[in-house]
């Protein structure tokens, strides 16, 4: 009875390790992999950083090639990304109304000012990306406000997100984990072999980021922003277009840059992605990198709150008229 009962509990100990094995993270897709919806990157996946180190430790102790537990790894870093901006990944929702999700929203901008701040002289593409940041948080919120234009609120929503989930993610790693987690991170297929290649010198990576950010993680959300029918994407990323203004100090306006005819409305779309990229690279990260150190960080130090306020479309009635003067200065007045 004894030798039964001994082999009985080896049984169930075996059944229950079994079922605890059967927690399977491996091969799955990335089906929020624009982070278009709450949540991270697969619904089956833990947002609880134990459980991921725990069965990150468990497929690399058994060899397992990091290419098949890439949803989880990419989870992983975009779950120490969102601790460290103090967001709830789990209920980061684009679908969302902009309202609801403003402390979201600002949060992350202000993540990336910690970055900057806290390491100036190696994360400088998080300054970039907090200074440009409050045109596109403004228009969030101003979209947000119009039924009929939410949509588009979602999208830009969605396109903050998944940018944090790409680049976040990847400075998170960097950050916790050295160049060792970032080249994980393409052993995975989650970055390539250029963007890992950027990291051996992050302080010289503003254009390559940027270049990542704008030709691979938001195009694609452009893309469709301007393919929308009703109301017409044309119209509408053309007005954001517009209404856009640079804020990068010596950065000029898209209709300074390339006028229509001579006047004051821009003669590109921001969504037509060649067009976005050509005066991003040639006007808007080279204004950027003329900036020094002091000026970088009197920006970024500015609540971003306040700044956010310089470019709601409510404070700004008289520059978004096409031919007021203030409508082509590339700074609020402010």
């Amino acid at each position: 009875m004894r030798v039964l009962m001994v082999v009985a509990a080896l049984v169930l100990g075996s059944m229950g390790a079994t079922k605890a094995d059967t927690v399977d993270y491996l091969d799955l897709p990335l089906v929020n992999g624009n982070g278009e919806q709450r949540g991270g990157v697969h619904p089956d996946l833990p947002s609880d950083r134990a459980a991921i180190e725990q069965a990150l430790a468990g497929y690399r102790a058994k060899g397992i090639a990091p290419a098949r537990f890439r949803a989880l790894l990419w989870q992983y870093w975009i779950v120490r990304a969102a601790e460290d901006a103090g967001v709830n990944l789990a209920e980061w929702d684009p679908q969302r109304s902009a309202d609801s999700n403003r402390a979201v929203i600002f949060a992350v901008y202000d993540f990336y000012a910690k970055l900057y701040l806290t390491h100036p002289d190696t994360l400088r593409w998080m300054g970039f990306a907090n200074i440009g940041a409050p045109a596109f948080a403004a228009g969030m919120l101003d979209l947000g406000t119009v039924p009929e234009l939410r949509w588009f609120s979602s999208m830009l929503m969605s396109m903050q997100k998944h940018i944090f989930m790409d680049l976040g993610a990847m400075h998170a790693a960097y950050l916790h984990g050295g160049i060792k987690a970032v080249e994980e991170l393409r052993d995975a297929g989650i970055i390539d072999a250029d963007t890992t290649a950027a990291w051996a010198d992050p302080a010289q990576a503003v254009m390559e980021f940027s270049s990542r950010e704008q030709n691979l993680v938001i195009a694609g959300q452009f893309d469709r922003m301007r393919a929308r029918l009703l109301p017409p994407g044309e119209m509408v990323t053309y007005a954001i277009t517009v209404a856009g203004p640079m804020p990068v100090p010596g950065g000029k306006t898209p209709a300074q840059y390339r006028p229509l005819f001579g006047g004051p409305l821009p003669a590109f779309n921001y969504a037509d992605r060649v067009a976005r990229w050509d005066f991003l690279s040639n006007d808007t990260v080279p204004a950027y990198e003329r900036l020094g150190r002091d000026a970088v960080h009197r920006i970024v130090q500015r609540p971003f709150a306040e700044r956010v306020a310089d470019y709601r479309a409510t404070g700004r009635l008289l520059d978004l008229l096409p031919f007021s003067s203030s409508g082509v200065e590339s700074q609020p007045s402010k």
